[in-house]
């Protein structure tokens, strides 16, 4: 047991917990929740701190699970994969590459823990495909007062749907079984194109690749289009130095740089907007986790939302000029993405087809005002936040956009009548 101070990995979240654990077994993580629930104290977990709100934050106990990362079976067959919470997404893509299996889709980082993932709703792109937490077929939930559930669709079913994105308000996840498919490769094409463009040829764009989405440079008319499709040719990677001069040296060490300069004198933003229509066209293949994550060293703030796909050109349009409003402040880009639907009680994507705003701001500049602008638009169209980025939503304002809040509610109860894993934002968040 030690104790310290935590803070999650934008710098927008701290606490001080009382007791940190870190346990390396299963034995250790009930023993944990026993010991907090028997002295009626609040336990929250946290993975890699890559959410950008204060969810795990606890003045209680936290169980930090970097300890708890193990592969426990991995059947090529079947294509199920059992892991240990605490393992990290990257870490997940290297053992199934070695068991020659993938993730069917991943977000473009691969930080988070396979938990932390899941409970937040964590996203890739591809119209045809949900997030990360349609993958699951099973987990096991460690539940308010020390018990341990093995939870599926065919087993404890009413708390599968809500504990697939569960914001780890159900207990602690202990283990996660994943449906994967066998490896492949994706051939990616990365390349600027103006904002009409892409904006004329959306459905096409969506709709006829395996994944699409695009980074808008406000201030610009440009964006950086990915399209990432599968492909049964040799792989044709890029070099080592090509490489590197895209994902560390452009995107990370010159954005940053530009980025601090901005912050420090807005106009310099201009020196940014400059660039992106040179960016030019990347072609390559690779193993698909190689493709969908790249290294992210840069620290920024966020707020993303979902929103039905047939509202987003409607909405976009509208956050525009919110960014012209905003100024040479709002030069980071956004990120937009789409995906399929699913039935998971609290996910942003639930009840069908939906597309993903991302909105961000380099480090320091305060975003409070406009984000809060940001949302103002969203929500007239009913928008859902990711349960891992910034937004201003309150139970009663979430409530309604959810179908199936009443269920997750009585999981709730059910998993922790005694409140063990809540803390003051899952209180504001949930009720």
């Amino acid at each position: 047991m030690v104790s310290n101070t935590w803070s999650n990995w934008a710098g927008t979240a701290q606490c001080c917990p009382r007791q940190v654990l870190r346990p390396a077994s299963e034995d250790e993580l009930v023993k944990a929740v026993r010991r907090a629930a028997d002295a009626g104290g609040r336990l929250r977990v946290a993975g890699s701190g890559h959410s950008f709100t204060p969810l795990v934050c606890t003045d209680g106990t936290m169980v930090d699970l970097r300890g708890y990362r193990r592969l426990i079976s991995a059947d090529r067959d079947s294509g199920l994969v059992t892991v240990q919470a605490g393992m990290t997404l990257a870490e997940l893509n290297e053992q199934l590459a070695a068991h020659g299996l993938a993730m069917p889709n991943l977000g473009d980082v691969a930080y988070q823990s396979v938990a932390g993932a899941i409970a937040t709703g964590t996203h890739g792109t591809g119209i045809r495909l949900g997030s990360l937490s349609t993958a699951v077929e099973s987990l096991r939930l460690v539940t308010g007062d020390g018990s341990v559930l093995d939870v599926s669709a065919g087993s404890k079913a009413e708390l599968f749907g809500p504990a697939r994105v569960g914001l780890g308000a159900l207990g602690v996840v202990s283990t996660v079984t994943l449906r994967t498919v066998p490896a492949f490769t994706l051939h990616a094409v990365e390349e600027a194109l103006r904002l009409d463009t892409v904006l004329g040829r959306l459905d096409e764009l969506i709709d006829g690749n395996d994944h699409f989405e695009f980074f808008w440079f406000p201030g610009t008319e440009h964006v950086l289009a990915k399209r990432n499709n599968r492909t049964t040719e040799p792989a044709r990677p890029r070099n080592r130095v090509g490489a590197w001069a895209n994902d560390m040296l452009l995107s990370n060490y010159v954005l940053d740089v530009t980025c601090r300069a901005a912050r420090a004198w807005p106009p310099a933003a201009k020196a940014l907007h400059a660039v992106v229509p040179r960016l030019g066209r990347t072609e390559y293949s690779d193993a698909s986790h190689r493709v969908f994550a790249s290294p992210r060293l840069v620290r920024f703030t966020e707020l993303e939302y979902a929103v039905p796909r047939e509202a987003f050109a409607e909405a976009f349009e509208r956050l525009r000029p919110l960014a012209a409003e905003f100024g040479p402040r709002a030069f980071f880009p956004w990120e937009c993405r789409f995906t399929a639907g699913d039935d998971i009680p609290l996910s942003p994507a639930f009840g069908g087809d939906s597309a993903y705003v991302a909105v961000q701001l380099y480090k320091g500049i305060p975003y409070q005002r406009f984000y809060s602008d940001v949302e103002r638009v969203l929500d007239d169209y009913g928008g859902r936040p990711h349960w891992g980025k910034l937004h201003f939503q309150t139970a009663d304002t979430l409530r309604e956009r959810y179908p199936r809040w009443a269920e997750f509610q009585a999981a709730r109860k059910i998993v922790d009548p005694a409140g063990t894993f809540t803390n003051d934002h899952l209180a504001r968040v949930l009720g």
